[in-house]
């Protein structure tokens, strides 16, 4: 038996998708040295008119993964001047996000074993 699989175009246009890989490669080295793991995923949400950039990433090993999402407007995306502001911007706003996650990390109360540690028991 042979299983078929009908690709579906993509509604992303060329000049998008390289604009949305050198974006997302800058992003990655941006924050290397903060995230341990990060992911970084997008995915056309045609119902929307949108593109949504997911990046999910953990600071340490213990990979306590959180998640940052931005959408991205398809008009946007096709304006005269190229995808190239709004996919900059949106990368920016992923950047905020995980700054953010990370001074909250650091404001976070200790629990047990972080007190015990640090010799606050």
């Amino acid at each position: 038996m042979t299983a078929t699989r009908t690709r579906r175009r993509s509604v992303l246009s060329v000049e998008t998708l390289t604009t949305l890989a050198r974006e997302k490669a800058l992003f990655i080295a941006r924050n290397n040295e903060k995230c341990r793991h990060l992911l970084v995923r997008f995915e056309a949400d045609e119902s929307a008119r949108s593109l949504v950039l997911t990046a999910a990433f953990a600071f340490d090993e213990t990979r306590n993964w959180q998640q940052v999402e931005v959408s991205i407007a398809a008009a946007e995306l096709h304006r005269e001047a190229g995808p190239d502001m709004s996919l900059i911007a949106a990368f920016g706003q992923l950047d905020d996000g995980i700054s953010t996650a990370r001074i909250a990390r650091l404001f976070a109360p200790l629990n047990v074993d972080q007190r015990t540690a640090a010799g606050r028991a």
